[in-house]
């Protein structure tokens, strides 16, 4: 499988994510349902913290990756959602999803304040799409 990440060079050049991707000679791509910081016992691990949250959500992503025989390293595209979401929370959130994602070829991101998530206490969910 071929990953090609391209940053035209009329848009800028993202931190820690492509403007697009693309895959070819792929087998099988594989959707990841919306993951958030929740233990196996389906309680929110650490309310209304955003960094811990951030961290278990994407810990949880690749234990779901792992259960397809993936990595990081497959993820094309991600849609991380965070409630309550201010400017200075982005610069963060890019560090902490840096740490997590492939720093040459780096997935498709999208990041979106909302609102609200399903269970009190939630601050981030991401759902991701993968290739391998």
């Amino acid at each position: 499988m071929e990953r090609n990440a391209i940053n035209p060079p009329q848009l800028f050049t993202g931190k820690a994510f492509s403007q697009t991707f693309s895959i070819s000679g792929h087998q099988r791509l594989i959707f990841v349902s919306g993951q958030v910081d929740c233990g196996v016992d389906g309680k929110v691990r650490h309310p209304g913290d955003l960094e811990a949250q951030l961290v278990g959500t994407l810990d949880n992503l690749k234990i779901a990756l792992e259960a397809q025989g993936c990595t990081m390293q497959n993820l094309v595209s991600v849609n991380i959602y965070v409630t309550d979401l201010k400017p200075e929370d982005c610069t963060r959130i890019r560090e902490i999803r840096s740490g997590y994602f492939d720093a040459e070829k780096p997935p498709a991101v999208s990041l979106l304040g909302i609102q609200q998530l399903a269970f009190e206490g939630l601050r981030v969910e991401i759902e991701a799409t993968a290739a391998a």
